[in-house]
């Protein structure tokens, strides 16, 4: 019940209502039985954008100096090769004769070639000859890749993106009377879960989605489908759950906001993680208030997904796939190692009103028997020959500081007394780093398996609602095969990753236009910057071509804001109306094998206006 109390209390403090109301809204929907008390409720949002879209690509191949000296020498090359040629023996002085007139038949071509392909290491003139064919077809190449579009469209869409575009959620929980076990629930029906049958044939295609068959699934489980009991000690309280689930002690608390405004917005995961099983076990230990424990957590989870849609020999092989997991009956379970390799544990202290540091351990693996994700996660570092012991999950850290909160300890607290302190903030600094074994690994995907990343987040409120604010700067490197940047102008090869950094900023604000009135019109702006910076020198394959590329610089920069105005209702409800930009600009250069000068400049630009509603009830 506290959990839900939070919630909802965090509900209203975003519409800048007291929380006394809050509390009778919840009264409304709790039933009373003989075993104890279910209470239930229910969610919406969606957000419906209208829009114009503007997109440019522009690439460009220009030759460099070096190549326009092969080719304004290519006489004195050519004839160079053909005088070595025939000193080595390869070319007599009438296949020389023929080339010279213009009168071979192509048999003295043929053997000039292959004397220059076989001896363009150890004979200068033979290289000459072999870099100016060579600099001439990766020039056509490149400058075959030149283009120069744009397009204009008009569109409309819905977000936000975490629920492809609409969300309707039913929760309802159960609690004994001495609030010591009970039972989370909740449904949600959304575009989302028309894709949950992706877990039973996650090598379906997209273009293959039938949206009327599959739409049987477009009622899906949602965060939680759990049942728990408590046990109490002098010293702590020890919490046990069973199912799905989704534990928030210690998450960051400074999120998003539903990313109603700016998109690339970051949320409390990027902060700090929560704990969460698809179907597994918790564990967690708290110590009491009136205990020398008082302020310390522990929580530990292990995700047994299982092998869900897949069939096993004796042998406990996998041997088939079944057509559909929800129809037949599967094998529900995971080797001991397996199941290890995805433990999830964390440690926190809190000391109310002052701070709160904590750490944790994520495991995961790339291995395809990690059924936690689909089977297409991880795939294109395992294509490249990277199993389970190349990644073992990632270490966090994170200390808030909750010096102006009035003693509570986030802003989920319902501790939290507005009336007493109408001015606090909360400060949230989180550190993550993957344990990356195999260092090769960090090129295939730069924004998972990075060196670090760092995410700062503030949010506050000023005289109860009368302004409220949030905000995030976060960072991180890495490397990169660069072609989730490049539009697939350039795939790094395996070690030869390019250095990569990404960076931004984002925020939020509020302001209430009727504050001495009932306090449920607000004025809101949002907006966020974004930056990815690459360099390299190395490899890059293209087709079938190794190919060199040395001073490459890559940059991508996304700008977005939004202004807009929000209408409070009831207690948690809430509608909003706006107008939003959203632009991302891309330029890449670098030098090819010296010849060629390749360049990408890209652009995307779109003003839309977004009305959404969000219900709680």
């Amino acid at each position: 019940m506290k959990k839900l109390i939070a919630a909802a209390s965090a509900l209203a403090l975003t519409a800048g209502l007291a929380f006394g109301e809050t509390h009778e809204t919840l009264k409304a929907h709790t039933l009373s039985t003989s075993v104890g008390d279910i209470s239930f409720g229910a969610w919406g949002r969606s957000t419906f954008n209208a829009g114009r879209k503007w997109t440019s690509t522009k690439i460009t191949a220009d030759t460099t100096s070096t190549y326009n000296d092969l080719v304004a020498n290519a006489d004195a090359i050519n004839n160079g090769a053909v005088t070595a040629a025939v000193g080595a023996g390869a070319l007599t002085l009438a296949d020389a004769g023929a080339l010279a007139a213009g009168t071979d038949d192509g048999t003295a071509a043929g053997k000039l070639q292959t004397w220059v392909i076989e001896n363009k290491d150890s004979n200068t003139a033979a290289a000459m000859a072999y870099n100016l064919v060579a600099s001439q077809t990766l020039v056509n190449t490149m400058q075959g890749l030149e283009k120069d579009e744009s397009d204009t469209k008009n569109y409309m869409g819905l977000a936000p993106d975490w629920s492809y575009g609409s969300r309707v959620g039913f929760w309802i929980i159960g609690r004994t009377p001495n609030q010591h076990f009970g039972f989370d629930f909740n449904l949600d029906a959304d575009a989302r879960a028309l894709f949950v049958h992706k877990l039973y044939d996650s090598d379906e295609a997209s273009a293959d989605v039938n949206y009327n068959k599959d739409g049987k699934y477009a009622v899906a489980i949602g965060d939680q489908a759990k049942i728990w009991g408590l046990f109490d000690n002098p010293l702590f309280q020890t919490k046990v759950a069973f199912g799905r689930m989704r534990e928030q002690e210690l998450r960051g608390t400074i999120g998003d906001f539903g990313q109603r405004e700016s998109s690339d917005v970051k949320s409390e995961d990027d902060i700090f993680q929560e704990i969460w099983t698809a179907t597994g076990l918790f564990l967690s230990t708290k110590g009491n208030e009136d205990s020398l424990l008082n302020g310390f957590y522990a929580n530990a989870a292990i995700d047994l997904a299982g092998v869900i849609g897949l069939t096993k020999d004796s042998d406990g092989n996998i041997v088939s796939k079944n057509e559909n997991a929800g129809d037949k009956d599967s094998g529900q379970e995971v080797g001991m190692y397996d199941g290890f390799r995805t433990i999830q544990t964390g440690v926190g202290y809190t000391l109310p009103g002052l701070f709160q540091l904590k750490a944790q351990y994520w495991g995961d693996s790339i291995s395809a028997s990690n059924y936690r994700y689909e089977a297409s996660k991880y795939q294109k570092a395992r294509a490249a020959g990277y199993d389970m012991n190349d990644y073992y999950g990632r270490m966090e850290f994170g200390i808030d500081w909750l010096g102006f909160m009035g003693g509570a300890t986030s802003f989920l607290d319902p501790k939290l007394d507005l009336e007493k302190t109408p001015n606090a903030n909360l400060i949230e600094l989180g550190f993550k780093v993957p344990i990356v074994t195999s260092e090769g690994l960090r090129d295939y995907d730069p924004e998972t398996f990075y060196n670090w990343y760092s995410c700062l987040g503030t949010m506050g409120v000023i005289e109860k609602g009368f302004i409220m604010y949030k905000g995030h700067v976060w960072g991180g490197m890495g490397t990169s095969n660069l072609a989730q940047y490049s539009y697939g102008l350039v795939n790094m090869n395996k070690g030869d990753g390019a250095n990569i950094f990404m960076a931004g900023i984002d925020f939020l604000t509020e302001i209430c236009i009727n504050p001495f009135g009932k306090q449920d019109l607000f004025v809101g702006l949002s907006g966020n910057y974004n930056i990815t910076s690459a360099s390299a020198n190395g490899k890059f394959t293209y087709g079938t071509n190794e190919l060199n590329i040395k001073d490459l610089e890559l940059r991508q920069h996304k700008f977005a804001a939004e202004l807009y105005v929000k209408k409070t209702f009831a207690s948690n409800n809430f509608m909003f109306a706006g107008i939003a930009g959203n632009f991302v600009f891309q330029n890449m250069d670098g030098t090819v094998e010296s010849v060629v000068d390749l360049s990408y400049k890209g652009s995307t630009k779109k003003f839309y206006m977004p009305i959404g509603v969000e219900m709680f009830f």
